[in-house]
């Protein structure tokens, strides 16, 4: 008789398994309030260098506007006067600063920067995750991501951490949307047009730089239609520039 073959060993178990999406925000979150307790339970605020002196004035001129119900084209109380919305750093236009406008700006501003940071780490676990398909390694990428000296210290400028934070979902999104197209373009779309909003023009160049060299690589390496490819990112440009016309063209004339 024939001896029945011996079954295959099962494949080790993966020992960051655990580390789940929901467990990974949840680390974060506990990390970010570890950090900064007495800021998100309302007892102190952020004010130190360019938080008390630019960014705070900044996000309280564009509150009154938004209570006053109008759209803060021109700041009076800065200089002798200087254009807002077409600065594109105050965020005038960036749909998440209802978290301030609506909240005591004391604690809602900071608070915005801090659940930016939190954002941002968990983008870094979902790009991370998608490269290398590993719990651990992208767990450690959100944690570093999130809590280096760069991300920190941006907490002192709202629009910085928060285009910051996009960062990772920009790529995430744009690298699926050039493979794929179809939902994954409405999705990188939306996150390429809120980072845009946020008003960091040095990492939102970075992050589309990157974003290119990305998908030119991909596309000389794939077996899949070069042009596809590299039309589905022409058009999620063009579709993100149309989409922030609003912020982008009154930015365009003040540079001009």
């Amino acid at each position: 008789m024939t001896p029945e073959p011996t079954p295959p060993n099962p494949p080790p178990a993966d020992p960051a398994a655990w580390l789940t999406p929901g467990r990974c925000a949840a680390l974060l979150a506990l990390l970010v309030f570890a950090m900064f307790p007495g800021v998100i339970l309302g007892r102190d605020t952020f004010v130190i260098r360019d938080f008390g002196l630019f960014s705070l004035p900044v996000a309280h001129f564009q509150r009154e506007c938004f209570w006053r119900g109008e759209l803060p084209l021109w700041n009076p109380l800065s200089s002798c006067g200087m254009p807002f919305l077409a600065q594109w750093n105050p965020m005038a236009l960036y749909p998440p600063a209802l978290i301030y406008l609506l909240l005591p700006l004391t604690w809602s501003l900071p608070f915005f920067c801090l659940v930016h940071l939190l954002w941002g780490g968990f983008g870094m676990y979902r790009l991370t995750r998608a490269w290398t398909n590993h719990s651990l390694a992208a767990c450690l990428a959100a944690v570093v991501f999130a809590f280096n000296g760069l991300s920190l210290n941006f907490l002192m400028w709202p629009s910085h951490i928060a285009t910051f934070s996009w960062l990772p979902w920009v790529i995430w999104f744009g690298q699926r949307a050039c493979r794929e197209g179809g939902r994954t373009l409405v999705l990188a779309t939306l996150a390429g047009a809120l980072q845009m909003l946020a008003g960091g023009p040095e990492t939102i160049f970075l992050t589309w730089f990157i974003l290119m060299l990305l998908v030119l690589g991909e596309s000389f390496m794939r077996s899949a239609p070069r042009g596809k490819m590299l039309r589905r990112f022409v058009s999620l440009v063009v579709l993100v520039t149309l989409l922030c016309g609003a912020q982008l063209l009154p930015f365009l004339r003040l540079l001009a």
